[in-house]
């Protein structure tokens, strides 16, 4: 047996010829020679690295005799080890070797306070989430372990968790973040004076610069990129630096030098051979960071200038990626090529040729079985489609995502642990029966030399207790690895089945459970908090956290006394599954109990949240024939649940199914009407409360469709809740605008005065990005005059987002625009906020209006808001008036406008031209 470098067999030789205090000597000296080796570890490790990288299977047969003296020796030792098995596992499609790596660093970390342990766990499972595909969760692992990088002086981790750091921010779009982790990568190869990686860093820098369009720091950069490689000896390395100059220079507009780099990158190119990787395993993790063709080269750029938002490089350099692959004929490459090309065409706004061309790369990776490039151009797509807008699209493209990745963390072996488990204890009890055999030969031996040397009986007996104290810690530590492997693989099981924040049973648990029951009859739950969102975004998520956690709280009581379970199921909603009760009168006493449950505030970091919930609810086998058909109808519930207000709850029942079946047909058609020219707006007249004369109209919008008028309060919810409003409501400004241009040279023939144009925005026409553009390319195109035109936004859409709605509303009074609040006491509006509001206009609800003279309270609240209005300096028009009780009660209370039954109803087009003509002709009479 030998630990280290220190031979039992030669110091028991020793013992035989020396007296025995030379022993202990020799012992001591055996344990410093063993102190040497300790130190040497981390290097024959790194050492395997660098010869076999390329060759994982060779890398962990090779590291596999290390591993009883590496954990022999823990420390950054036994660190550098765990490091290189997991990653050498995880190239070899063996995560869950590599996340049981994970867990063992982070435990070493934590047990040690190894700064490098936790940023080499968090590193390696960031790599792996990469390898997997998942680059927006290993984003997320690779942020967490830069702040313990910064910790140590270890400068090959800090490279390797820099390169990995810059790789990730650049796929997932973070451009300025990409640039400065590869800065911090440079600046550690420099202080390893390593010019390979240092070289490395520089080409992975340039190629961001030029996306970012700043080809000159990006030719500075290739030149130094260039310089070292020829330090470090690599013509690939020097080939990537001459490509990315030439472009640089094609960029700067520097021809003549740009034909200088093509040149040379050529020469480069003929005598390029393969490298053996010559840098440690894990700071390459990440991939290679330099590039060996052109098309690879150009591939980057278009996929950088698209981060960029630079569509119209990134087309450009995308046509050419795709010409280069084609003319090699890499499959990869011509399907990536493609796919980069639509995504740029789309942000073009040529929506039909980009998503012909996505959808075609797509098709192709699908049916080669690349999933895991799959995955990453779905997660690409669906992130530009929500970038531009397009809501309904990236939610498609997510689904989609999520599902294949969902199929990748299924493929995942968990026999790999027990392999290694087994693997493991074999080998050490191998070497437990070897120290055994060995001690009883030196046992032998001692007998044999009993008779001719009684002083050296003394040694020999030191020698044996040596042995076997060694052999009895060695077993110690066998067993204590063993334990400390079986206690990891039960975490592994434990978080894999188990919410991080709440420590409840998660998604697959419930899936798992629901299989479980498969043959019995349960009731199924979701429970979804409302506006959780505003939550999170105005305290942040470490409040939104602990809320959750305090949810979970109040509720797991209620649903253990029904005999049920509470599972954690997403960031903002649970699911839960009980027993069938048999009564629906005894569940909806259970939902009544969890809704009570939540309405007392709930105290988080010294601030007081109010929490509504949305609870839907349906019984298997009685809603569903199958698990997944149950889940679908707990799911209509819900939504059905969130479309009423406050804490709600809803219990599937048939017509739900078909309303949502209605809902989507209703969509279908209604996604058609504004190309069929089904749409028409209605205007109903506004007058003087005081004068009695007209004063402006507020447009309202109709559905005439094939089978009869479509009802508002049917249509404009679907159109809300689909995106379909956008488009519908840039066509109702278009034409509100066009009529109110029409009717002001009708007024100022007349010499009357000049109607205002009331127009309704939709809370998510307001939010859209291209909202302000569409308004000023209107009041462009129709000519009107914007002080006769009134933009009414509601009550809700004005107060989520407050801050950023105050800028969008003074832009838009910049333009000359009015602006009302509509429905104004409905929602939740906070004083604070309405007195900064931009506001020229309230408008009083109908239904504040319609109990006049009968409800004593509601007309103090109209009476209190018409006070409030003109205390701010704003006009007050009152809706749905339709009695001249009504209009006596707010004239007296000083009601600036009204409008209603009683003065006009809604009329089309027509109707209201002759409207108008009669009240500036009476008008004029009067004058």
């Amino acid at each position: 047996m030998r630990i280290g470098r220190f031979s039992f067999a030669g110091a028991l030789q020793r013992s035989l010829a020396l007296p025995a205090g030379w022993i202990v000597l020799g012992l001591l000296w055996g344990l410093c020679t063993a102190a040497q080796a300790a130190s040497a570890l981390a290097q024959r490790i790194e050492a395997i690295e660098a010869d076999y990288g390329s060759q994982p299977a060779e890398v962990v047969a090779r590291l596999r005799p290390l591993e009883a003296e590496a954990r022999s020796l823990g420390g950054d030792n036994l660190r550098v080890f765990i490091a290189a098995w997991g990653y050498a596992h995880g190239l070899m499609d063996q995560m869950t070797v590599a996340d049981a790596a994970t867990a063992e660093l982070i435990d070493l970390g934590e047990r040690e306070s190894n700064a490098a342990a936790m940023a080499s766990a968090f590193a390696l499972r960031a790599t792996m989430l990469e390898l997997s595909g998942r680059l927006g969760a290993a984003h997320d692992w690779i942020s967490s372990a830069l702040p313990w990088a910064e910790k140590t002086r270890d400068e090959p981790l800090r490279y390797w968790v820099f390169m990995t750091a810059g790789n990730l921010a650049v796929a997932t779009g973070r451009l300025q973040d990409g640039l400065r982790a590869y800065q911090a990568a440079a600046r550690s190869g420099q202080a390893m004076d390593n010019p390979r990686r240092t070289a490395q860093a520089f080409v992975a820098l340039a190629p961001i610069r030029l996306a970012l369009r700043e080809p000159e720091a990006a030719r500075g950069d290739a030149r130094t990129a260039g310089e070292l490689a020829v330090r470090a000896g690599s013509v690939s390395l020097q080939l990537a630096a001459k490509m990315i100059e030439a472009l640089a220079e094609d960029e700067a507009g520097h021809p003549a030098a740009r034909d200088r780099a093509q040149d040379e990158a050529r020469r480069l190119s003929s005598l390029i051979q393969p490298e053996a990787a010559s840098a440690p395993l894990n700071p390459a993790a990440a991939g290679p960071a330099w590039f060996s063709t052109q098309a690879e080269l150009v591939q980057e750029l278009a996929d950088l200038s698209l981060s960029a938002r630079h569509f119209e490089s990134a087309q450009r350099h995308a046509e050419r990626a795709l010409s280069l692959a084609r003319r090699d004929g890499g499959e990869d490459a011509i399907e990536l090529a493609t796919i980069t090309l639509g995504l740029a065409r789309i942000g073009l706004k040529q929506a039909a040729a980009g998503d012909q061309l996505v959808q075609r790369g797509l098709s192709s990776l699908e049916a080669r079985g690349r999933k895991v490039r799959l995955l990453e151009q779905l997660n690409r797509h669906a992130e530009l489609l929500e970038s531009l807008g397009d809501a309904a699209g990236a939610l498609r493209q997510s689904r989609k995502a999520l599902a294949l990745e969902a199929e990748l963390v299924r493929s995942d072996r968990v026999s790999t642990v027990l392999d290694l488990q087994r693997r493991s204890s074999f080998e050490q009890n191998q070497r437990a029966l070897e120290a055994l055999r060995h001690d009883n030969e030196l046992q032998a031996e001692a007998l044999a030399r009993h008779d001719s040397e009684r002083r050296l009986s003394i040694g020999l007996g030191a020698a044996m207790l040596v042995v076997v104290v060694l052999t009895v810690a060695l077993l110690h530590r066998v067993r204590k690895a063993n334990r400390a492997l079986q206690a990891h693989n039960e975490e592994l099981a434990f978080v894999g089945l188990h919410d991080r924040v709440t420590g409840l049973p998660n998604r697959r648990a419930l899936e798992q459970r629901a299989r479980e029951l498969h043959n019995d009859g349960f009731i199924g739950l979701g429970i979804a908090i409302n506006h959780f969102g505003r939550i999170t975004g105005s305290l942040g998520h470490v409040v939104g956290d602990e809320l959750i956690g305090q949810v979970a709280g109040r509720l797991k009581p209620v649903i253990d006394s029904a005999g049920g379970q509470l599972y954690r199921l997403d960031g903002l909603s649970f699911g839960v599954i009980l027993p069938a009760l048999g009564d629906e009168a005894a569940l909806r006493q259970l939902l009544d109990r969890l809704l009570q449950t939540v309405q007392p505030v709930f105290e988080v970091q010294y601030q007081q949240l109010a929490v509504t919930l949305s609870i839907g609810s349906a019984e298997y086998p009685r809603d569903g024939a199958h698990t997944t058909d149950v889940a679908k109808a707990i799911q209509l519930a819900v939504r059905e649940a969130q479309r009423l207000s406050g804490n709600s709850a809803v219990v599937f029942t048939p017509h739900l199914m078909a309303d949502q079946q209605e809902r989507l047909q209703l969509e279908a058609r209604l996604s058609q009407a504004l190309d069929r020219g089904e749409f028409e707006l209605f205007y109903q007249a506004q007058c003087d409360l005081h004068t009695g004369r007209l004063a402006g109209f507020e447009a309202l919008l109709r559905w005439r469709a094939a089978d009869g008028l479509v009802g508002p309060d049917r249509f404009i919810p679907v159109a809300e809740d689909s995106g379909l409003i956008v488009p519908i409501g840039r066509w109702v400004l278009l034409q509100a605008c066009r009529q109110a241009s029409a009717w002001h040279e009708r007024a100022r023939a007349l010499g009357g005065p000049l109607p205002v144009m009331a127009i309704n925005i939709s809370p998510r026409q307001f939010q859209h990005p291209d909202f302000m553009t569409t308004v000023r390319e209107v009041l462009k195109a129709t000519s009107v005059d914007p002080r006769q035109i009134e933009l009414e936004i509601t009550e809700g859409a004005v107060m989520d987002h407050a801050d950023a709605t105050i800028a969008k509303m003074a832009e838009l009074r910049e333009l000359g625009l009015h602006l009302a609040i509509d429905d104004f006491g409905t929602g939740y509006s906070s004083l604070a906020y309405l007195k900064r509001f931009p506001i020229d206009r309230l408008k009083i609800d109908r239904s504040f209006v319609r109990d006049l003279g009968v409800d004593a309270q509601g007309a103090a609240i109209a009476r209190a808001m018409i006070q409030l209005a003109h205390s701010l300096d704003m006009t007050v028009v009152a809706e749905g008036v339709e009695e001249e009780a009504q209009a006596d009660c707010l004239r007296t209370w000083g009601c600036d406008l009204m409008q209603g039954y009683l003065y006009a109803r809604p009329l089309p087009v027509g109707e209201a031209t002759a409207l108008l003509d009669a009240k500036l002709g009476a008008a004029l009479h009067d004058s």
